[in-house]
């Protein structure tokens, strides 16, 4: 045998749950039966529980993302929404209030069948991809992990753009020749995913290494080079409706203020202030690259480093993230084939596009597909099974000590999402301002007034312009400020006390604060109507006009 042969890699091997038609039929029924009572014991719980969003994540969808979906029912872009995100969210939200639901509810339901989507689009594609039990290992993972959970009930972006990146991703690998309707549709909803996040980018590069280094499918350079055209066609449809939109706004069709986020990832700690409003403006990511190269390229690989980190212990448990590395090490000695080298390499490159950015595990959930991949392979891998072939021909041990792993996680993250202490879990909310939010749906304003308050909630809720607390010196300041913004009330309640101490007299028992009155008392908050020119100032509360 010549040297070359004895060099040459032997093939790959496939799992060693390898589908093998009737047989493992039964794993896609307790699949299928998983995934519809992880919806239905959401459904209920979220929709019952989850009545008002958190002063965490939902903070967003108060501010930004819920007043957009109101504006875009009336035909309106308030571009000032969509500043460092595009319409994507928005649109989907508004389009299911149409069915007859309030704008917040809305959101649920979008997030509820985005979780129950890339449940089922997960299972699916791993099944294909990795065998049927590693696909229901894996998709068993999915639905303990906390950080998943999370984003079933609370309202944002990420559960969405979760369930269309996997979906464009399963399109082109589902099989190892997709056809030309796949490729389109894959094509069209990357397209709305970047209308949804720009970071959805990544998906352009990985279609494109698909096809032409991958070669899924394989033929001739000309038929990958046509797949690959007609997937970015079907991209640049998907994002135009929001590139023309943006640019017709702003004047430019790729505007937004990520590069602001980049910057605090860089220049944050104790320097903002001094880098973003100082002497140098920073409005590019070019600005926030030049204005210290040697920082940012340390800052960015340290970022690398520390966002595995992170991956591997918040977004995963431990446990699964030991798993998952040990997976990785493994993968590479079974070596399954270039559909999954593809997969993993979408993967690669989403993690790519987080790393200039500060760690948040709600920000990798769209690597949670390819960790869970990578965690569940040790329990399938033929490399690994072969020293444990006598053992498990009578005892299926891998999948007893996955069994181990996954019941006090799924215990676990199901009671951290139960408990009342913890400010993200499904009761949470500031339930204590539907008082307030009762008294301002009636009280008397005019359609361009605002409120004034630390959280968005309150003025979303009870349909008022909201406008951000600032930060003052004075009472005569704030009152400046609130008649410049056009203010009609000022909300005072715990978040107000706890971020901005010198709100703190006109929450005095029987306070007079000079231009402004006090027209709503509760337990949860105190509402201030501001007065034109400069007043003793009021209590009492008058009974709002009709």
């Amino acid at each position: 045998m010549s040297s070359a042969a004895r060099r040459k890699r032997p093939r790959p091997t496939p799992p060693a749950d390898a589908p093998r038609g009737g047989s493992t039929r039964w794993t896609r029924w307790i699949a299928y039966a998983l995934i519809a009572v992880f919806g239905l014991y959401w459904a209920i719980t979220a929709l019952t529980q989850h009545t008002m969003g958190n002063y965490a994540v939902e903070t967003d969808f108060y501010w930004k993302y819920g007043p957009g979906a109101r504006d875009l029912l009336r035909g309106i872009v308030s571009i000032e929404n969509y500043d460092s995100k595009g319409f994507g969210y928005p649109v989907v939200v508004a389009l299911v209030s149409l069915l007859g639901f309030d704008i917040f509810r809305a959101g649920q339901i979008v997030a509820l069948l985005s979780a129950v989507g890339a449940a089922w689009i997960l299972y699916r594609l791993h099944r294909s991809l990795f065998g049927p039990t590693h696909a229901l290992i894996g998709l068993c993972f999915l639905l303990a992990n906390l950080v998943f959970l999370q984003n079933t009930y609370e309202v944002g972006t990420d559960m969405f753009f979760l369930a269309i990146t996997l979906a464009s991703v399963a399109l082109l690998l589902r099989s190892g020749a997709p056809g030309w309707r796949a490729v389109v549709a894959s094509g069209l909803l990357g397209g709305w995913a970047f209308a949804t996040r720009y970071n959805a980018l990544f998906l352009w590069p990985g279609a494109l290494l698909l096809f032409l280094v991958f070669r899924v499918p394989d033929g001739t350079w000309r038929e990958r080079w046509r797949r690959a055209a007609v997937w970015t066609a079907g991209f640049v449809a998907g994002a135009m409706p929001w590139l023309i939109t943006n640019a017709v706004h702003t004047g430019n069709a790729l505007t937004n203020s990520n590069y602001v986020n980049v910057g605090y990832a860089v220049y944050g700690e104790g320097n903002w202030e001094k880098f973003f409003y100082g002497a140098r403006s920073i409005r590019s990511l070019a600005d926030v690259v030049l204005l210290d190269p040697g920082k940012f390229l340390g800052v960015m690989v340290s970022n690398v480093f520390g966002h595995l980190k992170g991956d591997l212990s918040e977004l995963l448990p431990l446990a699964l993230g030991l798993f998952a590395v040990a997976g990785a090490v493994l993968l590479w000695k079974d070596r399954p084939g270039r559909r999954v080298g593809a997969y993993f390499a979408f993967g690669a490159l989403c993690f790519g596009t987080l790393v200039p950015v500060f760690y948040g595990a709600r920000f990798s959930l769209p690597l949670l597909p390819y960790y869970l991949a990578l965690a569940a392979w040790p329990i399938v891998s033929g490399y690994l099974g072969r020293p444990l072939a006598t053992v498990e021909r009578s005892f299926p041990l891998r999948s007893f000590v996955a069994l181990l792993v996954l019941i006090p996680l799924a215990v676990g993250a199901y009671g951290r999402t139960a408990d009342p202490s913890w400010a993200e879990s499904v009761a949470a909310g500031p339930h204590e301002l539907q008082p307030a939010i009762g008294f301002l749906r009636s009280a008397p304003h005019e359609p361009d007034e605002g409120l004034i308050a630390r959280k968005p909630h309150v003025a979303f809720e009870a349909k008022y312009r909201f406008i951000p607390m600032p930060a003052f010196d004075s009472i005569d300041s704030l009152h400046v400020i609130a008649l410049g913004a056009r203010a009609r009330y000022l909300l005072v309640s715990g978040a107000e006390m706890a971020y901005r101490p010198a709100i703190r007299p006109f929450a005095e028992p029987g306070a007079v604060i000079p231009g402004f009155r006090r027209v709503h008392e509760s337990y949860g908050a105190l509402v201030y109507e501001v007065l034109p020119g400069s007043g003793r100032g009021e209590t009492g509360s008058p009974p709002p006009s009709p």
